[in-house]
């Protein structure tokens, strides 16, 4: 005789063999009504004999969508992961209280990845940067210190496809090298928009296999962005021309005056810049560098870079935060990360001091995406190794050398 566990507030149910010693739902909290239930177990006999040389339990519990068997591992984890994909079905094994949790969903049959929609949207994307990349260019020009506009918006729109294309194939690469399916990137084209885009993303489209492979996909993006910023920064700072400060006052003045209601956009320093800064640019006295279009693509970057590494949700970020962490501590982290972010976008603007209040929205979707939480990888039992840790290091070092509380300020 089986004991069947029923919410009477959502509809959840669990139906065990032994006693679970739970009152209230797992997933809404209100209290359970408990009966008892017959159960022909011949139909799970294909279960069973699937886990008798893999995993020895000690109660079974039937749920709407999914299994659940608690006791101990016999065979290793890889086994029954790839026992269970040939039926249809995806393993996660937790540890709790000195015992083995092995959760069983049903897998979900996923489309082939479309090619077509990503590479209209990649072309939509080119077009609103190149446009930006005019806007970028158009005031230097007039002011004698660019040629050619169009080469410029082309260099632009190249280094910044270069950086935000290179942070989410590093993510597919890594993806498909680890046997997890994930989408081609999706570029998000913004006309009229600073920089003509709202970057780029791409989907995971199967779970993570352990927490190895998620630190993994994690890090991969960023530290290749970040490469990637780096070198465009470098390049910039090289090809920007340095003028007589006294000169480039007089060309702003007059190009201000010649064009009313035009803004100044300014961007705040960060750690690798400031380096980069000291080791790469010499000024004279008296002298002032303008920086090349360019640049604003490799600040951009390291900016994507940072805002990517916020250990929440399932950001780049989050998903090295969970696996590090585990499912308490990153929720912990991940909600008072976005409250942190509110409050110092709120305090800038009650301060008038010079924080960008665009904190306050990334902050409050952040803590949407924390409610969320994180479904953690398959294999959450599993030791991680040195390595994993030094690459999960790796990522606070990043996050450390790209954030700034004032990403992007304007200048009437």
């Amino acid at each position: 005789m089986y004991k069947r566990y029923e919410c009477p507030n959502c509809d959840f149910y669990e139906i065990s063999k032994y006693d679970l010693h739970r009152e209230k739902c797992p997933v809404c909290g209100h209290n359970y009504h408990v009966f008892e239930e017959e159960i022909d177990e011949e139909r799970y006999n294909w279960l069973f004999d699937a886990l008798k040389n893999h995993f020895h339990f000690e109660n079974f519990v039937i749920r709407p969508n999914s299994f659940l068997f608690i006791g101990s591992m016999i065979s290793d984890f890889s086994v029954i992961r790839e026992t269970f994909k040939n039926m249809g079905y995806y393993p996660f094994i937790r540890k709790k209280e000195g015992k083995i949790y092995l959760h069983l969903f049903r897998a979900k049959k996923q489309g082939r990845s479309s090619t077509a929609l990503p590479l209209i949207l990649l072309t939509a994307t080119i077009l609103s940067v190149f446009y930006a990349g005019l806007s970028w260019a158009k005031p230097l020009q007039d002011m004698g210190y660019l040629e050619n506009t169009w080469f410029t918006a082309a260099i632009f729109t190249m280094a910044l496809i270069l950086i935000l294309g290179s942070h989410e194939m590093a993510h597919k690469i890594t993806a498909v090298k680890n046997k997890v399916e994930a989408s081609w990137p999706y570029f998000i084209p913004m006309p009229f928009f600073l920089i003509g885009t709202m970057g780029a993303v791409i989907s995971i489209k199967s779970p993570i296999p352990d927490r190895r492979t998620a630190i993994r996909l994690g890090i991969s993006g960023p530290v290749v962005g970040f490469i990637a910023s780096v070198i465009v920064i470098i390049i910039g700072m090289i090809i920007s021309p340095v003028v007589p400060s006294a000169e480039y006052g007089e060309k702003a003045a007059e190009y201000a005056a010649s064009h009313p209601g035009t803004y100044t956009v300014g961007f705040g320093t960060t750690l690798i810049f400031e380096i980069l800064g000291r080791l790469l640019l010499s000024t004279p006295e008296g002298y002032t560098r303008i920086m090349h279009p360019i640049v604003v693509t490799g600040i951009i970057g390291i900016f994507v870079t940072a805002l990517n590494l916020l250990p929440m949700g399932q950001l780049d970020g989050g998903h090295i935060a969970r696996s590090v962490l585990g499912e308490k501590y990153h929720m912990l982290v991940s909600k008072t990360i976005a409250l942190s972010l509110v409050g110092i976008g709120l305090l800038g603007s009650i301060l008038k001091y010079g924080i960008w209040p665009g904190w306050i929205l990334w902050g409050f979707l952040g803590y949407i995406i924390s409610m969320r939480g994180h479904p953690g990888a398959m294999d959450e039992i599993t030791e991680l190794t040195g390595k994993d840790k030094i690459l999960a290091l790796v990522g606070v070092i990043i996050f450390i050398l790209c954030f700034t509380p004032t990403p992007i300020y304007v200048v009437p």
